[in-house]
């Protein structure tokens, strides 16, 4: 995986880049020491992995966010000091918020998780439906159209939009999308699906109080009608 690390701080991504040159998952990395030099390095290729400081001195890390690509679709994972953010952060889909200072453990676990992730989305380009409605899927490109027109998708709304097209119209419960897309377990309970599929019904559905295609089978979870 390539990752790339964003901080303004230099001990900071010498720190976390001390522990990623270790990891076998990690085959290409590079720092920017600045907001606008992330912009401009995201803008000519996508990492698999993005770590983003927040608070930098020219762009933060949601400015940075807020700059890539529509095509761009790396697993987000802010590595700060500041908790408040947290809730931000994962309101744009970010993969994961780490806080400084952060166990090393927790980083090698984050990034095993995200390398699970990214294969998922690669596995789930194998002969799925190409779309429903005036939805039409492009899995070799990762991209999604409405109407022709290209739809913004962050990774998990993406994940999640596999998920249900893996289905095949069939129910896909809750506990299966939390473990498929999250990778969290069983007896886990969460309103983060829920949140997620709101998402998709805004940007996917013609009238998303009244869908057509992504919907409620209560109380297991959802299905998608072609």
């Amino acid at each position: 995986m390539y990752a790339l690390i964003v901080d303004d701080e230099t001990l900071a991504r010498r720190r976390l880049a001390g522990v990623l040159r270790h990891l076998p998952a990690i085959g290409r990395l590079e720092e920017c020491a600045t907001g606008r030099a992330a912009a401009e390095t995201l803008r000519r290729r996508s990492p698999d992995l993005l770590f983003l400081d927040i608070r930098m001195p020219d762009l933060s890390g949601f400015d940075v966010l807020a700059r890539l690509p529509v095509e761009s679709q790396p697993a987000v994972i802010f590595v700060t000091a500041h908790e408040e953010y947290a809730p931000l952060a994962f309101a744009v889909h970010a993969f994961d918020y780490l806080l400084k200072p952060f166990d090393d453990e927790r980083v090698i676990e984050s990034v095993r998780r995200a390398e699970s992730f990214l294969e998922w989305l690669r596995r789930g380009a194998a002969a799925l439906p190409d779309g429903f409605g005036a939805i039409r899927v492009d899995v070799g490109a990762r991209q999604v159209y409405r109407g022709g027109v290209v739809v913004s998708l962050r990774p998990k709304d993406y994940a999640l939009l596999l998920a249900l097209l893996r289905g095949r119209g069939r129910v896909v419960t809750r506990a299966e999308l939390l473990r498929e897309v999250w990778g969290y377990a069983d007896d886990v309970e969460s309103r983060t699906v829920d949140t997620h599929i709101a998402r998709l019904r805004r940007l996917l559905e013609t009238d998303p109080a009244h869908p057509r295609h992504i919907m409620t089978v209560r109380p297991l979870g959802y299905r998608l009608d072609f």
